[in-house]
């Protein structure tokens, strides 16, 4: 009798099977555990004594707040541009985003977000940043009121963590919102070419 295939295994696998003189096998590559798969580490941080989340795969950096150029005729939430290490990012304000007062120039720290599929990078003001956590993605739950202000149509959802409320915002939405692109110059379409 001849031993049964399971219907997908690892490259590991496959090798092996492959070894004993099996004709075919289907690979797959190995399902990461449950508990992988159901959660995710966020960088927690907060603005006016509330407490918020970003997933840590949007955060490429935090730093002191560096020197800042104010850009005129921008909106109050755009506190201007900054230099760090040589690439010239937008500084969004989220205390002024939020209609809340700004901190003074070189108070909080910066948290440098990145989305991750296009070369597209900010600085995000903050008053400061708490710890990682690694949250149970399911515990992630929609407010149990409905929320206004310019954050509400960015927040994932709410969760405890230990025994405060934390807003978890979704980085990538609102790194693409309008308000935020608003500034970028249109890129030139590549498929017109001179004649």
């Amino acid at each position: 009798m001849e031993p049964t295939q399971p219907p997908a295994v690892t490259l590991g696998d496959a090798i092996t099977v492959l070894d004993r003189g099996l004709a075919t096998v289907d690979i797959a590559p190995a399902p990461p555990s449950a508990a992988e798969e159901r959660t995710a580490r966020f960088v927690l941080f907060t603005v006016a004594d509330t407490s918020y989340a970003v997933a840590q795969t949007f955060v490429t950096e935090l730093d002191r707040v560096p020197h800042v150029t104010t850009v005129p005729q921008a909106p109050g939430w755009l506190r201007g541009v900054a230099n760090l290490r040589g690439d010239v990012l937008s500084v969004l304000d989220l205390r002024a985003w939020l209609s809340l007062d700004s901190l003074p120039p070189s108070s909080g720290r910066l948290l440098v977000v990145r989305l991750l599929d296009e070369d597209f990078a900010m600085g995000v003001l903050v008053d400061a940043v708490d710890q990682l956590a690694t949250l149970d993605l399911d515990a992630i739950r929609p407010p149990a009121s409905p929320l206004e202000g310019p954050i509400a149509p960015f927040l994932k959802g709410v969760c405890v963590i230990g025994e405060r409320l934390v807003a978890v915002i979704d980085f990538e939405r609102l790194l693409r919102s309008p308000d935020i692109r608003q500034f970028e110059d249109p890129k030139e379409d590549s498929s017109c070419e001179a004649r």
